[in-house]
């Protein structure tokens, strides 16, 4: 029962993002589990979105089983990609070819730019959709060109930010291990979600429990 007071349902929401933020971490420890575990938060913030808040430990946990598979596929994808790069600014970094060398940092850059925006809508279409892991990525792909602008440039402000952010500052990594994972992802949520509208039609789902409707919707023809 959603109540009218704007302070109870704050809190209400800021006390379900903090649980969510903890089974997030909690998922992650492993390190190889961060796909899953990003996947099933996501997967929690966009059905809130749409359904409003609901029982965040057993959606999640839902969501972390069902797309296990194909998120933990992708998330050691993701991993893999991210130290080539790295050893590839590394290397280009520490070997004096002169010019070329900077010619090769800056294709590596851009490369590794638009694997990380492909990264940015992979997980939240894997908890939004079943599809084959070749037809995720190419959607993930057309999403972050297609709505670059303003959607994806002002995802990756805020993650890019947020990183800043707990790079600089001891009290933003306390926020962040407190709530900051799943608030970020919340918020990225409603860019995702808007998005999402355009390609999927969701499917209805009962009064009596509207967190646990079909978990993957249908593409629009």
């Amino acid at each position: 029962m959603q109540l009218d007071n704007p302070v109870i349902n704050f809190l209400n929401k800021m006390t379900d993002l903090i649980l969510l933020n903890l089974l997030f971490l909690v998922c992650c420890i492993p390190v190889v589990t961060i796909g899953p575990a990003l996947t099933a938060m996501y997967y929690v913030n966009l059905r809130s979105i749409r359904y409003g808040d609901g029982y965040v430990v057993r959606t999640f946990f839902r969501a972390f089983r069902e797309s296990f598979k194909q998120s933990f596929a992708a998330g050691l994808m993701t991993m893999a990609v991210g130290i080539l790069f790295g050893f590839d600014f590394w290397f280009w970094q520490n070997v004096d070819f002169g010019a070329f060398s900077t010619m090769m940092i800056v294709v590596s850059g851009c490369f590794a730019f638009l694997c990380f925006i492909v990264a940015i809508w992979l997980f939240p279409l894997i908890a939004k959709t079943k599809n084959s892991m070749k037809t995720q990525l190419k959607n993930a792909a057309a999403m972050a060109v297609g709505h670059f602008f303003p959607y994806t440039i002002v995802c990756v402000v805020i993650l890019i930010g947020t990183g800043y952010m707990a790079y600089t500052s001891l009290a933003a990594d306390v926020i962040l291990l407190l709530i900051g994972f799943s608030l970020v992802s919340y918020i990225l949520s409603f860019f995702f979600y808007k998005v999402f509208a355009k390609y999927m039609e969701e499917e209805p789902v009962g009064e009596d429990d509207p967190l646990y409707g079909d978990p993957k919707e249908a593409w629009k023809e």
